[in-house]
């Protein structure tokens, strides 16, 4: 099934107990928890090379933790802030031929009318899932992407 999941999550308090689900219910797939955008993007070029078999991507997303002198953030990143950082981090991915046929599962707090509301329309391989305390719902979501990707 899964070989290979990364999910985009900065919050430590939700990030340990998926990372954790999804290695049982995937229990031979290499799960990769990438904690900001700024590593996120750090990760892409490894992405083409190796590509996932589905990504989880929180929306609210921020660019770095602190530190003394973090890299500066990019232009689009500036201009779209917190809010559509998952967003962006799917366009990426889109944008890469080697990497847009990879199922997308936004793992959020939002609302899907939320996420559409600035005229973001949400591809139809991109799937949604509301966060909830039951992982089986996201776990589902990534075989059925998975399975509908192969």
């Amino acid at each position: 099934m899964a070989g290979y999941l990364v999910v985009v999550e900065d919050d430590h308090l939700q990030e340990g107990p998926l990372e954790a689900h999804l290695r049982e219910a995937f229990p031979t797939a290499d799960v990769q928890t990438v904690p900001t955008e700024r590593e996120f993007r750090e990760l892409l070029p490894k992405l083409r090379d190796r590509p996932p078999d589905a990504v989880v991507l929180d929306v609210m997303l921020r660019w770095d933790f602190p530190r003394p002198d973090p890299p500066p953030p990019p232009a689009d990143v500036e201009a779209g802030g917190y809010y559509r950082a998952g967003l962006r981090c799917a366009q990426l991915l889109s944008a890469d031929k080697r990497l847009q046929r990879v199922p997308v599962i936004f793992y959020t707090i939002l609302e899907r009318a939320d996420l559409e509301r600035d005229g973001t329309a949400l591809a139809d391989s991109v799937r949604y899932v509301r966060k909830s305390p039951d992982l089986d719902v996201l776990a589902r979501a990534i075989k059925d992407a998975v399975r509908a990707a192969g």
